[in-house]
């Protein structure tokens, strides 16, 4: 008894010391079979379905992030191969890809032309010290092009017919369900073996300009004056007016005159490789190894956006426009007696300032 009698004293005496707790909680459920009526009160409201945002505060929090304005305009390059060449480290074709790519940052590509000189020979790449060929397919790293070839061959073309022979071999919904799943994987072989067979012609000696540009998707123009046949196709698109951007990879400091036209015309212009006194004329130029680096792409939303908003203040300018000197008074509905003399008097001056008003007021002095 008297053990249960100080157990009891200590529990009280603990109690009373204990600190008193926040009236933000609630009270401890009597038993722990019956759960609060708030806590069910919570799940519901949890449960129940949220009202629709007004269109007012909507449109707010769409226009708290702004999407991103794509350039519209249509854009043309007219590239003279032989006045702005890229970097002979970097393949052609390569270069015109780039090129595009650039191009496309300013607006949708709309014309792509190259005028290159018949006797236009590309120069051999330099090769690094240590060659390594990779198979597309697998990913696998070859030293030789002789062994990536044999590998390809003994296993990825044997791979590639059986694809071929499963799906030929279904019929109905399962061939479209197989040729679906397989198409990934076609369209990767397809691109290794296109490439193999092109790098097969360029180590053969093959490649040309006109195929490299070509295969990049360049309209190609042999010619034996490429500055006079760009400068001729310039003049042709800026009297279309099929265009809003022209993009000149070129240095002949003859184009000048065709920018000052575009420039009239609100046609915008950029120029690539401009090293020579060409890009004064332009709106904005870019060398090649600002291009080959991205720095051209980068550049394009703040050139797009100087230019939205010099055709706003263009749109804003206030012009005056002054009335004529000379106005002409015509008199109607009057007999005809003297009124060629006063319109001929009353011709530049009020009509309360008159001659005889003049001199009446001179004699009444």
């Amino acid at each position: 008894m008297p053990v249960v009698v100080e157990a009891a004293d200590q529990s009280i005496r603990g109690a009373a010391e204990a600190p008193p707790l926040s009236r933000s909680l609630p009270p401890a459920p009597l038993c722990p079979m019956f759960r609060p009526v708030s806590l069910f009160r919570r799940h519901v409201l949890a449960a129940a379905p949220k009202p629709p945002a007004p269109p007012f505060f909507r449109s707010l929090c769409t226009a708290a992030a702004p999407a991103v304005r794509k350039p519209t305009t249509a854009v043309a390059i007219l590239w003279d191969l032989a006045a702005s060449r890229p970097p002979t480290t970097l393949p052609l074709y390569d270069a015109a890809v780039r090129l595009h790519l650039a191009a496309t940052s300013y607006g949708h590509l709309r014309l792509s032309a190259a005028f290159v000189h018949p006797s236009h020979r590309l120069p051999p790449l330099a090769a690094p010290a240590a060659t390594t060929h990779l198979c597309r397919v697998c990913g696998r790293r070859f030293r030789a092009r002789d062994a990536l070839l044999r590998h390809f061959d003994t296993i990825h073309v044997r791979e590639h017919a059986k694809r071929l022979a499963r799906i030929d071999s279904s019929r109905g919904g399962r061939r479209v369900r197989l040729a679906a799943a397989l198409s990934l994987k076609i369209s990767k072989y397809e691109k290794a073996a296109r490439e193999l067979t092109e790098g097969a012609d360029a180590a053969a000696g093959v490649a040309t300009p006109a195929g490299e540009l070509g295969r990049a998707g360049v309209r190609v123009a042999l010619t034996r004056t490429p500055a006079a046949s760009l400068l001729e196709r310039a003049q042709q698109v800026l009297d279309e007016g099929s265009v809003g951007c022209l993009m000149l990879v070129s240095g002949k400091d003859e184009l000048a005159s065709m920018l000052r036209v575009a420039r009239e015309r609100g046609v915008r212009s950029v120029v690539v490789g401009g090293e020579s006194g060409l890009t004064r004329w332009a709106d904005v130029g870019f060398s090649w190894a600002e291009v080959i680096a991205g720095k051209a792409r980068t550049a394009a939303p703040s050139v797009s956006g100087k230019w939205r908003d010099r055709d706003v203040l263009k749109g804003l300018e206030w012009r005056y426009e002054g009335d004529d000197d000379e106005e002409e008074v015509v008199f109607e509905n009057s007999d005809g007696d003297g009124v060629e003399e006063l319109a001929r008097k009353a011709k530049g001056k009020p009509w309360w300032k008159l001659d005889s008003d003049g001199e009446d007021s001179s004699n009444g002095g």
